[in-house]
């Protein structure tokens, strides 16, 4: 097992990028616009390749417990998996959101056959 350790520029721009990236996400989780899944799961974009530059024989034990040479690619296979696992809580929010959206519609429809409804037969008294 090989254990070559990222240089200081590189650790330096990866936690630099991972701290604003993460204040920005909290601070839009402050505000309303994402969930705590939502929080979690974006956050790890910034978390696992920090985890990864900041504590390298980790990387390095990771890759070779999953017979992977290149820690990178681990770290890669970790991101795609965290990017399906949203891509598949969006999807499902999507679909539940079109479900809503055709009752609303189909209950608006009907409140406005009511409404003609009513007011045919005031206009017919």
């Amino acid at each position: 097992m090989t254990n070559i350790l990222p240089s200081l520029e590189t650790v330096a721009a990866i936690s630099a990028f991972a701290l604003i990236y993460m204040l920005v996400v909290l601070r839009k989780t402050l505000q309303g616009k994402f969930d705590l899944y939502d929080f979690l799961m974006l956050s790890m974009v910034a978390i696992i390749p920090a985890g990864f530059a900041l504590f390298p024989s980790l990387a390095y034990f990771v890759s070779h417990l999953t017979g992977v040479v290149f820690p990178f690619v681990v770290m890669f296979g970790a991101l795609f998996l965290v990017v399906f696992a949203f891509m598949h809580k969006m999807t499902a929010r999507l679909h539940k959101l079109e479900r809503q959206n055709c009752a609303l519609i189909q209950e608006q429809s009907l409140l406005a056959l009511e409404l003609q409804a009513k007011e045919r037969n005031q206009r017919g008294r």
